[in-house]
């Protein structure tokens, strides 16, 4: 980084904006972020807006203005050439935020690359497109942020999803203090009490249920830093818990992402239901070409009893919350039907699409690029796993 240079311009940016600024300072607050730092701003302040770091502008999108953002990050617009981008710009790593508000961005400049393979705050970059907030995602390195808020002498807000993600009281905090920093309170207490709403509804749903009814399920192919095969999954998953079924990985005392399950015990462990990431099923019928992978799978018993079903991915560039929720409704749905005989799933997942996007994005007809179309049709009981793969995966 040429840093004299860099901080030359940060010194000529401070003089022109305290030359020209009309803007008072009165009325202004201390928020404190996800990394536990005190951030001064005056709500709605902010004209020129960047966000940075995985997951950030999906946030921003869902509270903010479009027509604010200056700069964006590579990942969120380009392919790459040399496929740099890799899974993240490809269909079957669908962004609904990006998809919806994309128009918005193309011609905006770099404010970083971004992406798992440029995980670095790019304080050049950033500086160029002038900000006068930066919205961030990097929620483990407090120095780090500082020091961009320090050179760049504007407010650095620092948000995060939390460990478990869509139901984690992390991210229903950072919704809220993004809604008072850009003065969107309104819109960000009504997204977090429409959450916390489907969290209450899932809840009420497995109340009844007994404990020695309760299905067991497998989450397979798991897109996770690229795309990946069935033997990636989660224990402790969150979508599970949320729909109050037991995860088989739990059973056997697993913590975490696990990239390699040994798909030998699953025909011991033997899940109720599978439930296989549509993302993964390019990769898996490549791997079907190995015979002893393809015997092993013919030989678990949801797999032969037709109870696998193509769940929608929520991982890309970190957690696309409506698809999480949606994925929620689909595995009670599945798994508890009586509990949700009520529910059209079809208008309840466009209801959460539009809730977050304000558009129906599961399936709407006057769209070619919504969650169904890309995902060859949406969510749907696989009854014959070899069969579905060989017709819908070209």
């Amino acid at each position: 980084m040429k840093k004299p240079l860099l901080m030359l311009n940060v010194f000529l940016l401070a003089a022109c904006q305290q030359g020209t600024s009309s803007t008072s300072k009165e009325g202004g607050i201390t928020i404190t972020d996800a990394l536990g730092r005190k951030v001064s701003l005056v709500p709605g302040e902010a004209k020129r807006i960047v966000c940075i770091g995985a997951g950030a502008l999906r946030l921003y999108s869902y509270i903010g203005e479009q027509e604010k953002l200056c700069g964006v990050e590579r990942i969120e617009v380009e392919s790459g050439d040399d496929g740099a981008f890799g899974y993240l710009n490809s269909p079957y790593a669908l962004r609904p935020y990006q998809k919806v508000y994309g128009h918005y961005w193309t011609d905006l400049p770099s404010c970083g690359t971004g992406g798992p393979k440029a995980q670095v705050v790019e304080e050049e970059a950033i500086f160029s497109c002038r900000p006068d907030l930066i919205i961030s995602a990097y929620d483990t390195d407090k120095v780090g942020i500082d020091r961009l808020q320090e050179d760049l002498g504007v407010p650095v807000l620092t948000l995060s999803y939390g460990e478990t993600e869509a139901f984690d009281e992390t991210l229903y905090d950072s919704l809220l203090i993004l809604g008072q920093a850009l003065d969107k309170e309104e819109r960000a207490e009504q997204l977090v009490g429409y959450i916390k709403g489907l969290h209450a509804d899932l809840r009420q749903r497995q109340e009844s249920i007994e404990d020695d009814r309760r299905v067991t399920a497998y989450l397979a192919g798991q897109a996770r830093y690229g795309l990946k095969s069935f033997e990636s999954s989660t224990a402790q998953y969150s979508i599970f818990d949320a729909a109050g079924v037991i995860n088989v990985l739990d059973q056997k005392g697993l913590i975490g992402y696990q990239g390699n399950v040994n798909l030998e015990d699953l025909i011991l462990d033997s899940p109720d239901k599978i439930f296989l990431d549509a993302s993964s099923l390019a990769i898996l019928k490549a791997d079907l070409s190995s015979a002893e992978k393809s015997e092993i799978l013919q030989s678990i018993e949801a797999i032969q009893n037709g109870e696998v079903y193509l769940q929608m991915p929520y991982n890309s560039y970190y957690t696309n919350l409506e698809i999480a929720y949606c994925d929620a409704y689909w595995v009670g749905a599945t798994c508890y039907p009586e509990q949700y005989k009520d529910l059209d799933l079809e208008s309840k997942f466009n209801e959460i699409c539009k809730t977050f996007l304000g558009v129906d994005f599961y399936a709407n007809p006057n769209r070619e690029d919504d969650i169904s179309d890309v995902y060859y049709g949406g969510f749907q009981q696989i009854e014959d796993l070899f069969v579905f793969l060989e017709q819908a995966v070209k």
